[in-house]
């Protein structure tokens, strides 16, 4: 289920039901389906981390909306063993030179160049075997590597990337992007304690979205009355 919701008033303005596994491939489609609606596209959008990768992030920046969203790190940018394992940050790039120099100075080279289903290029780095193998560090550093040397993958990163990134690390992206929980948090979290819906009761994409529709519509017409409400009681006199 798919909702996005207005920052100012958090109306829903659109909602799809889809039968994808996860929101990776669901924020551009959002972003086209208010913009039919409503006659044009959102300044801004919102989402979590579920929704941001590069292919998101390249597709807001070529629609020209300000996309605000936290970006996880990759696989490679974390301590997948829970032991201390040494993270890429650690090895240190030399650029002039085109390899890395692990905590043991010793070298990780290019050994090629390979493209992920996701378009991004990928460029490998590889220790030899005999230089990890002897090496104390090992426990730390590659650990379940027996006949290998530490590898690592570096990204190409795009023009897009590049400046969401820069932009994501400044405070006042930081503060926009705590306004998300507060508004669509609130509607989801609406429909399932006011209308008790956990658990859709049809069956069918075309029924479910029938269901939503409803669902939606109720919380809106809630939110516009009490808006009305507010808005009365602000009025002089």
């Amino acid at each position: 289920m798919q909702i996005s919701a207005d920052g100012a008033q958090s109306l829903i303005v659109d909602v799809k039901v889809t039968q994808a596994g996860n929101d990776s491939e669901q924020l551009a489609p959002a972003v086209e389906r208010i913009a039919a609606r409503l006659g044009r596209k959102p300044r801004q959008m919102l989402a979590d981390g579920d929704y941001t990768n590069r292919r998101s992030i390249e597709a807001m920046a070529e629609l020209g909306v300000d996309y605000v969203g936290s970006l996880r790190k990759g696989g490679a940018e974390k301590d997948n063993t829970g032991t201390g394992r040494f993270i890429t940050a650690a090895l240190v790039y030399d650029p002039e030179h085109d390899y890395y120099v692990c905590p043991g100075d010793k070298y990780l080279r290019y050994e090629g160049r390979q493209k992920h289903k996701s378009g991004n290029f990928f460029y490998r780095y590889e220790a030899r075997a005999q230089d990890c193998q002897s090496c104390p560090l090992k426990p730390q550093c590659c650990p379940g590597n027996q006949h290998r040397g530490r590898g690592l993958l570096r990204t190409e990163e795009t023009a897009a990337m590049i400046a969401f990134r820069q932009k994501m690390a400044t405070p006042e992206a930081q503060k926009q992007y705590r306004r998300r929980s507060r508004v669509i948090e609130f509607c989801h979290a609406w429909i399932k304690s006011k209308l008790g819906l956990r658990q859709f009761h049809l069956r069918g994409l075309a029924k479910v979205q029938m269901e939503m529709l409803w669902a939606c519509l109720t919380y809106n017409l809630q939110q516009w009355i009490r808006l009305r409400k507010l808005q009365a009681a602000l009025l002089p006199g």
